[in-house]
C-alpha cells in the first residue's frame, strides 16, 4: 500500500473525486467519493477477481483513509459485506442457470432426497463458515479495530433470514453503538422468492393471508431472531422516523423483477436516511451484492459484485449545496 501523506497533513487537496451525475435538474446528485482509495473502484480495469482482498481492498494504508475521513466535512466510511452463501446461491450454481430459472419463483426445490426452502432463504453450512471466517478476521486478527479506527460505528443489516444470520455470526462479539435492521438495504426486489421477506409478526389463523404473503411460513422475524429489533417505520426516505421495516408484512415484493435504475434510487433513499439517522462517521451494512453494487451506482464508483461474505468499503461524502449548484451548471452545460 502506498502512503499519501503530505507535509502539512491534509491530505484532500490530492484527491481526486467522482461525482455521480444528475439525470436531470431535478435529480441533483447528494454525494461524491474519492477516488484511488480501493481496488474495488477498478471493476473494470484489470481487477483481481471478487474475493476478500488483501487489507480489504485499501489502495492505501488505513491511517490515511482515516486522515481522509477526518478531513472531509460530512462524510462516511461505509462497509458493505454480502451475507454468507445462501441456499438460493448454492442452489443456482448446483443446477446451473436453466435449470435454476424453473425454480426461483418457487417456494421450495426437491431432488427426491433432499428437500430445502427457497423463500427468505437461510445461509448454508459453507455460508455460516463464512460468515465466522470474516468474524475471525475482524474480531480475532484486529481488523475491526483497524477498519473503524476506534471511532463510534453502527451497523444497518438486511432483514432477510441469510443476511440477519450472517450480522448474528460475522459482527459477534464486535462493539457498535446500535445494531439496525432496515427494509431499504434489501436485495432486488420480486420475482425470486428468495428475495422476499417474512412479516415480522407470526402469522395467526386469524390474520394468516394477510402476513404470509407469496409463501407459507410459521415464524415471523421477531421469533426467529429474537436478539435483532424489528421496529415498523413507514414512509420515504426523509420522512420516516428512524430506520426499520415500512410495514409488518412485506411491501415491496412483487412478481416482476426490480430495475437496476429503481434499485439506485432506492439506494439513495437509504444514503438519505444513513445521513438522517446515523451519527456515526462509519458504518457497516450487512446487505446483498445487488445492493451494494447499487450504492456502489448511487456513489459514481463501478458496479462490482462482491462474492459471499466479502467487504467492500466506501468513503463518500455528502455534497454542500454550493457543490450542487456546480453540478447543476454542469448539466445546462451539456444539455
Amino acid at each position: 500500500m502506498r502512503p499519501l501523506n503530505t507535509d502539512d497533513g491534509d491530505v484532500t487537496h490530492k484527491l481526486k473525486f467522482v461525482d455521480a451525475k444528475p439525470a436531470s435538474k431535478k435529480d441533483k446528485h447528494p454525494y461524491r467519493t474519492p477516488t484511488g482509495l480501493f481496488i474495488q473502484e477498478r471493476a473494470s480495469k484489470q481487477l483481481p477477481g471478487p474475493g476478500q482482498h488483501f487489507a480489504f481492498g485499501a489502495l492505501v494504508t488505513w491511517d490515511v483513509i482515516h486522515q481522509t475521513l477526518d478531513q472531509l466535512p460530512d462524510s462516511k466510511l461505509i462497509f458493505l459485506i454480502r451475507h454468507g452463501q445462501a441456499v438460493s446461491n448454492y442452489l443456482s450454481d448446483a443446477l446451473g442457470p436453466d435449470e435454476w430459472f424453473k425454480w426461483e419463483t418457487k417456494c421450495g426445490y426437491s431432488d427426491n432426497s433432499t428437500s430445502w426452502n427457497l423463500f427468505d432463504a437461510d445461509l448454508t453450512d459453507l455460508g455460516e463458515a463464512e460468515a465466522d471466517a470474516l468474524n475471525l478476521m475482524l474480531r480475532d486478527s484486529g481488523w475491526f479495530k483497524t477498519l473503524t479506527a476506534g471511532l463510534p460505528t453502527r451497523a444497518v443489516v438486511s432483514p432477510l433470514s441469510r443476511c440477519l444470520e450472517t450480522a448474528t455470526r460475522a459482527l459477534k462479539d464486535l462493539s457498535f453503538t446500535a445494531t439496525e435492521v432496515d427494509e431499504n438495504v434489501r436485495e432486488t426486489l420480486g420475482e425470486d422468492t428468495c428475495d422476499a421477506r417474512r412479516s415480522a409478526s407470526d402469522p395467526t389463523p386469524e390474520d394468516k393471508e394477510k402476513l404470509q404473503g407469496v409463501c407459507k411460513f410459521e415464524q415471523g422475524l421477531r421469533s426467529k431472531f429474537p436478539h435483532f429489533n424489528f421496529p415498523v417505520t413507514p414512509g420515504k426516505p426523509g420522512a420516516r422516523s428512524g430506520f426499520g421495516l415500512l410495514a409488518d408484512a412485506d411491501p415491496l415484493w412483487t412478481e416482476e423483477r426490480e430495475t437496476q435504475g429503481h434499485q439506485t434510487k432506492r439506494a439513495l433513499g437509504f444514503l438519505e436516511d444513513l445521513w438522517e439517522f446515523a451519527p456515526e462517521r462509519v458504518v457497516f451494512v450487512v446487505t446483498h451484492s445487488g445492493f451494494t453494487r447499487s450504492v456502489l451506482l448511487a456513489a459514481g464508483r463501478e458496479p462490482y459484485r462482491p462474492q459471499n461474505t466479502e467487504l467492500v468499503p466506501l468513503l463518500l461524502q455528502r455534497v454542500q449545496p454550493p457543490l450542487r449548484e456546480q453540478q447543476e451548471q454542469a448539466l445546462e452545460e451539456d444539455a
